[in-house]
Parts: structure tokens; C-alpha cells; sequence
């Protein structure tokens, strides 16, 4: 008999996140979509670097996986507001295509997880990761234009209110046109805030609502606006538990991580004695082991300024450990990435059925898989109907 997953349909559903998150198809997911967005990021700046539009390296985005959160989040806040500031047409070019790109990698890495989430979650059904992919690449532009509405509606009532300041140009009639229409002006700025703010805290409800309900970007975005102001409340305790309960899930990872990192320093240091003390203490200078910064106290012998490795084969093999580090941070973020999706997607059901009274287990479903799921209850009929026929033909 299968595993029966106990679902509440309350709140509690929220702790069947952590599970979901590690289910190893999501997990491959996040970790490409990681893996492909810091390739995107590296190429675009290496080439606009190239061009000299940007000052910017590339190699800031590995040194943002190798660092802790502890250490770069004040550079990369810093780095980005100053960036913001100073924004030039070259500059905001490159930060457009950025933009565009990961876009479409998460349109479609997102709605695949969502959508494997959302048969998960509503009716234990488990896809194939490539029906995931394929659902996601049909809805790729519902997904890719659901974040955008909300800064569509905000930049169209900014432009107005620019229009309205061009007008404002014009001598005498243009300064009494600003002076009469400068409520609609406030009214535009109230629309901006409501617009935005609502915006990003349903931003969340986008790609669920396409991956569960099989619609388009507007209605993600009704749905989003809609179950923000119908429970704010119960939106506000759900995304209060989720976060409390994805950062304990979220540290008991990296600490994991952390560890395996630790011991097998350890371990291997104990056996191969002073040379890998070296090529310890120089990783030590070039990355952090910890992905949370909360366990990263460095060796002792990591004090010096440099510590020179002069063969070869141990700066090959302080190179290759800079790798495994990578990748093994990068899978801290990827559980990270399928947590938020996961768990948001729980947390869409459990607001759609107090708002929309609609059973957690209604899910869209495209012909093909309708076509599988009807075959696959016919043949487990047919075979409960030929089970008998021996016994029936045994008969005297």
C-alpha cells in the first residue's frame, strides 16, 4: 500500500513544505535555474564590461554564492542602491536584459516547480519532470508577464503624472492646468502605492494560481489582488509561519551543509597532515564555508595574510575544492528557491478554499494527462475483471 499524506487543509499543511521542497525533481530545478541564471548574469556582464557600458565584473556573482549572507548582504544592498542612483541609459540597458533573461529562466523553472507542487499538494499525484517542463513552457508567457502586471499598472500612472508635468511646461496655461489637475496627480500617486504595494506582497499567489488553475497572467493577478484584501489576516498569520518555519528549515540545511564541509576539512586533514593545512587556510581566505555566516569562524592558521601553494597539484586541488564548495552552497539556495514555491503554492490552496470555497483537490488538468489518468484507471479495471476469469473457467 502507498504512503497516505496527512493534509489538514489548515495552516498546519505549511509544515508539508520542508518534504515537498526536498523532493529531488524540484531540487534538479532549482539547482539548473541557479546554475543558469549565474551563467546568464556572467555573460551579459562580461560582455557589457567588454563594451566598457559597465564597470562591473563578472566574477562578483561567484563571490556572492562563496561569501555568507552574513558578509554580502551589506555589499550587495550597498552595491545596488548606489548602482540604482546613479543609473545611466547603458547601465539600465544592461539591467533590462538581465532582467528579461531571468525572467524567462524562473518563468519557466518556477512554473514547473509550482505546477509539480500544486498535483503534490492538492491530489498526490506525482508528474514526470518532463510533463512539468512541458506545462510550463505552454504557460511560459502567463508566467513571464504575472510579475510584470503590477509594475505595468504603476509605470502607466507614473507616465501620466509626467505627461501631466510636461504639460505643466507650457507658460501660464500649462502651470494653471498643473494647479487645477494636481488631485488627479495625487489620486495617480495613490494608485501607484496601492497598485505596487498589494502588488508585491500577491506576487507570491502569480505562478501557483497559473500552475493550479491552468488561466493566464490576469488572472493571477485578480486572484493575487483578490486574496490580499479578502483575508488579510489569514494571509498575514500563513506568511508569518512560513517564513518562521522556512528560516529554521532554511538554517538546519546550511548547518548540515556547514558540517559535511567541516568534517571532511577534518578528516582528510588529519591523514594528509600539513599540505592540506595550507590548502585549507588558503580556501579560507577565498570563500566562507558557511552559507548563513552563523558557524564561520575560520582556523587558526587561516590568520596569514597569504599562504603561497607552490606545486601545482595543490593548487589543483585548492581549486577543485573551491568547486565542490560552490556547488554544495548552490544546493542551500536551490532547497531555498523550492521551499518559497512550495510553500507558497500550499498557501494559495488554503486562501482559494477559504475565499473561493473550491476543493483543495481542483486542479487543472490538460487532456494528455486526463488521457493517462483515465488509461491508467481502465487497465487496473481490466485487470481486477481478468483476475476472476480463472477461477470462472476452473469452475465444474
Amino acid at each position: 500500500m502507498g504512503e497516505t499524506k496527512m493534509t489538514m487543509h489548515d495552516w498546519r499543511d505549511i509544515f508539508r513544505a520542508f518534504k515537498m521542497a526536498l523532493d529531488p525533481r524540484k531540487m534538479l530545478l532549482g539547482y539548473a535555474g541557479l546554475l543558469v541564471s549565474l551563467a546568464w548574469c556572467t555573460v551579459v556582464v562580461a560582455f557589457s564590461s567588454a563594451l566598457q557600458i559597465i564597470d562591473t565584473t563578472p566574477a562578483i556573482f561567484t563571490k556572492l554564492v562563496l561569501s555568507s549572507v552574513k558578509e554580502s548582504i551589506p555589499v550587495v544592498a550597498k552595491s545596488v542602491c548606489s548602482a540604482i542612483m546613479s543609473l545611466d541609459v547603458g547601465e539600465f540597458f544592461v539591467f533590462g536584459v538581465l532582467v528579461f533573461g531571468l525572467l524567462v529562466i524562473w518563468s519557466l523553472v518556477g512554473g514547473a516547480i509550482t505546477r509539480l507542487a500544486a498535483l503534490d499538494y492538492a491530489r498526490d499525484e506525482s508528474i514526470r519532470l518532463s510533463d512539468a517542463l512541458k506545462f510550463a513552457r505552454k504557460k511560459l508567457w502567463s508566467y513571464f508577464w504575472s510579475p510584470l502586471v503590477p509594475v505595468i499598472g504603476v509605470c502607466f500612472f507614473a507616465i501620466c503624472n509626467v505627461i501631466g508635468g510636461f504639460i505643466g511646461r507650457i507658460p501660464v496655461a500649462g502651470e494653471v492646468f498643473v494647479a487645477l489637475g494636481f488631485p488627479f496627480a495625487l489620486v495617480s500617486g495613490f494608485f501607484m502605492i496601492f497598485i505596487g504595494a498589494i502588488g508585491a506582497l500577491g506576487l507570491c499567489f502569480m505562478f501557483p494560481t497559473i500552475s493550479a488553475e491552468g488561466s493566464d497572467a490576469f488572472d493571477a493577478m485578480s486572484r493575487a489582488y483578490s486574496y490580499v484584501l479578502s483575508r488579510p489576516k489569514q494571509f498575514l498569520a500563513y506568511c508569518t509561519v512560513n517564513v518562521l518555519y522556512g528560516f529554521v528549515c532554511l538554517f538546519v540545511i546550511a548547518f548540515v551543509a556547514w558540517l559535511m564541509i567541516r568534517l571532511s576539512f577534518c578528516t582528510i586533514g588529519a591523514g594528509m597532515g600539513q599540505k592540506f593545512s595550507a590548502v585549507q587556510s588558503f580556501l579560507l581566505q577565498k570563500c566562507s564555508i558557511a552559507c548563513l555566516g552563523f558557524c564561520s569562524a575560520t582556523a587558526p592558521e587561516s590568520a596569514a595574510s597569504a599562504v603561497p601553494l607552490d606545486r601545482w597539484s595543490l593548487k589543483f586541488l585548492a581549486g577543485m575544492l573551491l568547486v565542490y564548495i560552490f556547488l554544495i552552497k548552490l544546493a542551500v539556495w536551490s532547497f531555498l528557491t523550492t521551499y518559497v514555491f512550495s510553500a507558497k503554492t500550499i498557501i494559495y490552496f488554503l486562501l482559494r478554499k477559504e475565499i473561493d470555497s473550491t476543493d483543495v483537490s481542483d486542479v487543472y488538468l490538460e487532456e494528455d494527462e486526463q488521457t493517462q489518468k483515465k488509461d491508467g484507471t481502465s487497465s487496473s479495471s481490466e485487470g481486477g475483471q481478468e483476475n476472476p476469469s480463472p477461477d470462472k473457467e476452473g469452475k465444474p
